[in-house]
């Protein structure tokens, strides 16, 4: 074997390395399985969530408790949002909920071709009525993905989605989520808890719409 057929050889045993690297480092360690989610209203999210008592609030007129929203209702929340505003990337995400965060992962095509999976967490919380979303440990299959990777992928979605972006956190204003008024996020026993306020015109046909209880 003369010189040059060895290196010919020896670059493509290293491309073929770098290759099964990069495609084992692409696949995820744990593949979900992948459920279609299904349009949502916040009037059938209301009325298919566990709801708490609710009270009667004067100031403004509306109604005051909690409602208990499963990862499978978050998932269609996600789908719902995704759809009317035409982004497919996360159309088809898994949702997991874990301790004080939802875990969310979405397949994705690495190249075009290799079947991989995108992962984040997000760590919600309240402030002023606005839903703040705090992203982070992105990850691509194996590989964990900058800050800066994380926040660009971000800013790629602000035409789309109506949020404004601080570094990581994702702020949704208030009058976005009307007439839910959010007072108060926690995640617990698997479930995700809004104390809320719905702001109605008439109590009598908010109750009966609902179907919510009254103390």
């Amino acid at each position: 074997m003369n010189k040059g057929m060895k290196i010919i050889i020896s670059i493509i045993i290293i491309v073929l390395i770098l290759l099964g690297g990069t495609y084992y480092a692409l696949m995820p360690e744990e593949k979900v399985s992948v459920e279609e989610g299904k349009i949502i209203t916040i009037e059938q999210l209301i009325k298919e969530s566990s709801i708490d008592n609710f009270e009667i609030s004067k100031k403004p007129l509306g109604l005051q408790g909690k409602i208990s929203i499963t990862s499978q209702e978050f998932k269609d929340i996600v789908y719902s949002v995704m759809k009317t505003n035409n982004i497919t990337e996360l159309e088809d995400a898994s949702i997991i909920l874990e301790n004080d965060k939802v875990k969310i992962v979405s397949p994705y095509k690495a190249f075009g071709i290799i079947d991989s999976q995108i992962e984040a967490y997000l760590t919600p919380n309240i402030s002023d009525n606005n839903l703040n979303i705090e992203v982070s440990n992105l990850k691509l299959g194996k590989i964990n993905l900058s800050d800066k990777t994380l926040i660009n992928h971000l800013n790629s979605y602000k035409d789309k989605i109506p949020f404004t972006l601080n570094g990581k956190a994702i702020t949704i204003d208030k009058s976005y989520t009307y007439p839910i008024v959010l007072n108060n996020i926690e995640i617990k026993e698997n479930k995700i808890i809004l104390d809320l306020n719905l702001q109605v015109n008439n109590i009598i046909d908010a109750i009966s719409k609902y179907k919510i209880n009254i103390k």
